[in-house]
């Protein structure tokens, strides 16, 4: 049970109709914090939706750093998980989280079965929504939304401390996820689904 097996079984089953749609786009490893924690996958439609892969093969020592991060971006989170950690899972993520346990079926496949349906996140953080976008976005926010001059010497992390006072995590979250659904190098999972 590979976390690429499961991601690409899960992207053909589950986000089959993700993929499908023009206005959907589906990343794998988008970097959260900086680059320092990855989700493994995000649908970005009208909100953000950040999925978690934790296969029988995986242990859960970096979920707790993982649960904060998503936590501070993504609207709903789903953990896709075997039964081996199952329960430890149920314990130890956010209520508001949504479960999918893996199953094996008899060829060889993967089915996946919704145990909780995710609801709405209410803890986004506007410096973790910040730390989304790439600095010469957040440079566009402050000079044509702001009317701020960005100074030389500022830091990604000044710029992103700037901006994430300015507004509300609501706002900041539409208009983050209008810039990463307008990025023309992105990480799209290639793969075409039939």
């Amino acid at each position: 049970m590979r976390d690429s097996v499961i991601r690409s079984a899960f992207h053909q089953s589950i986000l089959k109709s993700e993929h499908n749609s023009s206005d959907v786009i589906v990343v794998d490893e988008l970097g959260l914090k900086n680059g320092q924690i990855r989700a493994d996958i995000a649908v970005l439609n009208g909100k953000l939706v950040g999925y978690e892969i934790k296969t029988n093969n995986d242990t859960l020592i970096r979920l707790p750093n993982q649960i904060k991060a998503y936590n501070e971006v993504f609207d709903n989170v789903y953990i896709i998980t075997g039964d081996k950690h199952f329960e430890n899972i149920l314990l130890n993520v956010p209520q508001w989280w949504g479960i999918y346990l893996i199953t094996e079926t008899d060829n060889g496949g993967y089915n996946f079965k919704c145990s909780r349906k995710a609801r709405k996140n209410r803890e986004k953080d506007t410096f973790g929504l910040a730390q989304l976008l790439w600095k010469d976005e957040v440079i566009d926010i402050l000079t044509c939304t702001l009317n701020y001059k960005v100074k030389s010497k500022s830091t990604k992390d000044d710029l992103y401390e700037i901006i994430s006072t300015e507004y509300s995590s609501t706002t900041l979250s539409t208009m983050v996820l209008k810039y990463l659904k307008s990025r023309q190098t992105w990480r799209i999972n290639p793969s075409t689904l039939s």
